[in-house]
Parts: structure tokens; sequence; C-alpha cells
């Protein structure tokens, strides 16, 4: 798959003691309170609300109810100067999610995507998959993930949103790259977080940034279906208001006056080890168990600044193909991944293999001969062209005979600070697969494990002195039809309490030089550090100049 002050009024049943609202066992928690930023001016900006708006009838919603337990409402109006960020900051009590995308390519960088008020959340226990209600507390276990997606699709029997959207609702979250000891031969790893966390919003907001339109979808359920149209109608109404009410708040600049802050990355490497594991590797190679490995390092620093924030930066100084925040219970995910995973639409296949880099050149003649360097780069083409292979097979084991694909092949993929070798492999699904036994069958990305993967992945957890835990696994969404989306999750951040960690790879072959693929994680870390940095002198230069005005 591929990236504003006032609340709204909550349930104050459940809060604790700093006003965040708690639900039960938690597993998802709405973000954490911020100090918003948009305009150094104090006072509020002019909103236009339009007149326009296009509201789901009762007597639609009521033949609806003939057939479904779960109905959308959905309202569609103008909001031509009110940004998603104005709206998730206004909304950011309740607000679980975002999803964007910088790819001018993509239908999806015409929108925006908010989830609001999750009731259901999918995560792994000692007992399996777990569908918990997160209102009542009240909990289902499966025993696979894609027993716990259908079983909580057939408990809601919900009827797909009429609106063309290019995400109607679903599951949004993540895998884990450790979660693959569940389905292959390679050794588990305890981690304090779940390998597999999903919520489904009752609330989404689809912000459409050609028209301008917002379109909010409230799902409906209940056994009276005047009372569950009136309910819907009303939050629709509150997050309407909380919308077009926001305050303004100081923004960031990043311009010639800020300079990015000091920040210290701690990794759990040292650069000598990581040499020595390099070259542990190529011995394996020579050997003959292995290709290719993806040998990572793990930075970490300490942060004053929200997830939210974070992103916020991010999202500006790397657009990329998949942008996204998600803030879970105990850990936030910010990301800008250039890489899908797998996107499953219509019984279409696709993946997206990238290997091979080199950073941006300071300008225009010198990043186009480090494009041409790349592209004429023995090594890299080899490391291209045995990732596109694998890529292949991935496709093929859930793809019908005959109709795996290789287009754009090795084309040149310009990022904020660093370029890629990109190719896409497409195919069709076979009948009797399902989307996520196609995630599964192509996860993780042979990008960020190697060739052959299993006995790559095994040696990676015999070097790597920490799990991965998120990094190299996937972001995901899980349609209501059955297709979903997936990126890489890579150029990707996450943070728990006030610490941020980042990590990056490196494909190491046998004519790999250790310092350069040292290097090459330094490089590919870069766009995360820069916005770590930004972000912890732009938000506070601008908090000290509204505290001193």
């Amino acid at each position: 798959m591929r990236v504003d002050e006032p609340r709204i009024q909550v349930s104050r049943e459940n809060v604790d003691n700093d006003g965040r609202k708690e639900l039960s066992k938690g597993h998802v928690k709405p973000p954490l309170y911020t100090t918003l930023l948009h305009s150094s001016l104090s006072h509020s900006p002019s909103h236009n609300y339009g007149e326009v708006s296009h509201l789901t009838t009762y007597e639609n919603f009521l033949q609806d109810s003939e057939h479904y337990s779960t109905i959308p409402v959905t309202d569609t109006f103008t909001t031509d100067t009110i940004t998603p960020i104005h709206m998730f900051a206004a909304l950011e009590d309740e607000a679980v999610y975002m999803l964007e995308s910088g790819d001018r390519q993509s239908e999806w960088s015409n929108y925006s995507f908010i989830g609001l008020d999750p009731i259901y959340s999918i995560y792994q226990d000692n007992s399996g998959f777990v569908v918990e209600t997160i209102e009542s507390g009240g909990t289902k276990t499966y025993s696979s993930l894609e027993k716990a997606y259908e079983g909580l699709l057939a408990d809601l029997q919900v009827k797909i949103p009429d609106v063309p959207l290019p995400f109607k609702g679903g599951f949004v979250g993540y895998v884990a790259y450790d979660a693959i000891s569940d389905f292959e031969p390679v050794p588990p790893v305890a981690n304090e977080e779940s390998n597999y966390r999903f919520v489904f919003c009752r609330t989404i907001i689809a912000h459409d940034h050609r028209t301008e339109d917002t379109t909010i979808l409230s799902f409906a359920r209940g056994e009276n279906p005047q009372v569950s149209y009136n309910e819907s109608k009303r939050r629709i109404s509150d997050v309407k208001q909380a919308i077009i009410k926001g305050s303004a708040f100081p923004d960031f600049l990043i311009d010639g006056s800020i300079q990015p802050g000091h920040v210290e990355l701690e990794s759990n490497y040292s650069k000598e080890k990581y040499l020595n594991d390099v070259r542990a590797i190529q011995e394996y190679i020579k050997a003959g168990d292995i290709f290719q490995a993806v040998l990572s390092q793990r930075f970490e620093a300490k942060t004053t600044r929200t997830g939210f924030e974070l992103y916020r930066v991010l999202r500006k100084v790397n657009p990329s193909p998949y942008m996204f925040y998600l803030n879970f219970r105990n850990i936030e995910v910010i990301g800008s991944s250039p890489e899908r995973l797998l996107r499953v639409e219509k019984g279409q296949l696709e993946m997206h293999p990238i290997a091979g880099t080199r950073k941006r050149g300071e300008t225009k003649e010198e990043d186009d001969a480090l494009a041409d360097e790349l592209l004429a780069d023995e090594k890299e083409q080899a490391e291209h062209r045995m990732l596109v292979d694998l890529a292949r097979n991935d496709v093929g084991r859930v793809a019908g005979y005959g109709t795996v694909k290789v287009h754009d092949y090795m084309t040149i993929g310009r990022f904020a600070k660093v370029m890629h070798i990109i190719s896409k492999v497409t195919g069709e699904i076979k009948e009797d697969v399902s989307s996520i036994d196609a995630l599964m069958a192509a996860f993780p990305a042979g990008t960020l494990s190697g060739a052959p993967k299993v006995r790559a992945m095994q040696i990676l957890r015999e070097l790597e002195p920490t799990s991965r835990h998120i990094y190299g696994g996937g972001i995901v969404y899980l349609g209501l039809d059955g297709d979903l989306d997936s990126c890489i999750a890579i150029r990707t951040m996450t943070k728990v309490k006030d610490q941020v960690y980042i990590q990056a790879g490196a494909g190491v072959v046998a004519d790999s030089d250790p310092e350069g693929e040292f290097e090459e994680t330094v490089n590919k870390a870069s766009a995360l550090k820069y916005a770590l940095a930004v972000a912890e002198q732009a938000f506070e230069t601008r908090r000290e100049g509204v505290e001193t005005e």
C-alpha cells in the first residue's frame, strides 16, 4: 500500500487526569495533546464553509438498512481555506491516523484521509488475533489475521460507501517485520508492541485537494434506523463545526531563518561492528548460502516534539508516494515511504521493487550525473535485477499463470535526499487467493530482507543487535471490499514516549564495499534526521516568538 484548535465534545467517561480519553484495554489511544501551529498571527483565519452540502438522505439510509447492519452516512461540502493539517489538529483528541501521498502520478495524491473515533481494534497477543470492541472492551479471538478481518466484516455487514474515493473506510495499521516468524522458519523475537495492529474508525474525513471539497463518512450501526441515522448526522455536524471553527495557531517555518537543531543520534551499531557484519554476510555469500542481505542499523534520539509535529515537518521536507501518521496507544508511527509493498485492486497485483541508491545532487547537472552513474553501476544493476526477480517470484506465488509482467524497468525515482532505481511488477490474483494471502506471500519485501529471503532473514536475525519491529514491515490498509494497499515501513520513525527510532539498511552483495554500505544507511536516514532536527528548532522558535509577544 502507499503521505486548528477547537475540539469536538467527547464523552467524559473514562477520562484520565490530563484530559485524554482512555480506551478500555487501550490498544489504541488518541493522539497526545500538541501545541498547534498555523500562523504567527494571534487572531483566527477566516474559514470559508461552502453552502453546497450533499448529505445522505434518510430515505436512502432506510433502504440500505434492510440489507446491511452498518451503513455509511456521508456529507460533502467545500472547505477552501482549511487544510487537512487544520482538520487533524482540530480533532486531535480522537484522530488516530492520517494518510497522504506526494506522488503526483497517483490518485491518492489528490486526497488526505483522517481516521477518527476508532471503534474496533485488531491486534495479536499470545492467544491469537484479537478483535476488540473498544467502547465495551469485549473481545473475540481468531487464529489468523485473515480470519479476524473476515469475522469482523461478517459482524459489521457494512455497506461500502458510494463515494468516488480511493479509500472508503476499512482497517488501517501495520504488520511488523518481526511477524515473519509466524509463517517462515525465522527465530521469533519478543517485542513490547504487537506485531500486528489495525483500527476501524467510525468516522473518516477525506479532503480532495483538487476540488477543495471535504467528505465526512460516518458509519451508523444500531437496531433503530432513525436513531442511528440521527446519531450519524449529529456526529457529522460536530465534526464540521470543529473543522470550521478552528482557531489560528502559529506555524513552523522552513527557511533560512531556521537552522536544524542539533540532534544526537545513537546507533545500535558501532561503525566497526557494522563493517564486520557486512564482511560476515559476504562470507555467507561466498559459501553459497545467499546472494544478498539487507543489513540495517537503528538510530535513536530523544525529542520534545509530538509525533504529529514530526509528521508535519517530514511531509514537507521529504514528500513521498506514501505518507502516514498513525497514533496508537503506546506507539506513534511517522513515515514517508517511497516504496509500495503490495497493492491488490480489483484482482490486480502490483509491487514496486526499489534497489540502488545515490544521494541527490546540489545542482541539476550534478543530479543528472549521479543518476547516470547509478544506472551505469554494474553492482547496482545486478542487485536491482535480483530484487526484480524476487518480486516476480513473490507475485507469481499468488498470480495466475502467465500474468506476471515487469513494467517501467530500471527507471530513476527522485526523492528529497536520495534517488533510487525503480521497477514495477504486476500480475492477476488467483481466484482462490485473498488479498491478505497475497500480502503474506510478498512479505517482507525482498528489498528489505535479501535473497533467498528466508535464509537471508535468518542471517540478519543472527547479526542485527536489536529486533526491527515495524522497520521493513508494512503500513497497510485493508478495504471493506477486500482490496488492500501497503507500503514498506522505510523512511519511517517510531515514537515511544519521548524516544524516536529511525532505521535504515543497505543491500550487501559479494562485491560490496563495507564503507559504502555503511554510508548508504546514513544517507537513507538523513531525511528523517533532518526532519527531526528541523522540528526541534522550528517549533521551539515559533513558540518562543508567540510567548514573548
